[in-house]
């Protein structure tokens, strides 16, 4: 998975205080599956991602504002977020980062239209390759 500190591999690896927690959390849920469990605290912590989300747009636009007033000093405008530059964050589903500047990115999940699905083959799929990327 591409992020912001570049390439990352999908597994985890957790301390023992924090298996111990998650794991605990996961039987609570009657979850089999991490990612079920991963899921459903991303769900619960929708509000404060779309804050950090928030901040981050914030923090990353008051930086582009900085220039050099031509006598050599560094001049930062100010830069406030209206709601027209929020309203992307408002329907959060996924927080991504472009990797060239940890920019957050809104990315909404959904259903591709009947139109813009690729259909797959199942001859152009191999089962070791795919096993092998996944690992």
């Amino acid at each position: 998975i591409k992020t912001a500190r570049g390439l990352r591999d999908r597994r985890m690896r957790l301390s023992l205080q924090v298996a111990k927690r998650f794991f605990g959390l996961q039987d609570m849920l009657g979850f089999d599956k991490a990612s079920k469990t991963v899921e459903w605290l991303l769900n619960h912590s929708k509000d404060e991602i779309k804050q950090l989300a928030i901040q981050n747009i914030n923090h990353h636009h008051h930086h582009l504002h900085a220039h050099d007033d031509h006598e050599g000093r560094l001049v930062r405008s100010t830069a406030s977020s209206t709601n027209s530059e929020c309203e992307g964050v408002s329907g959060l589903d996924e927080v991504a980062f472009i990797s060239s500047g940890e920019v957050p990115l809104v990315v909404k999940r959904g259903r591709a239209s009947k139109g813009s699905r690729k259909r797959r083959s199942g001859a152009l799929l191999h089962p070791i390759i795919g096993r092998e990327s996944r690992q």
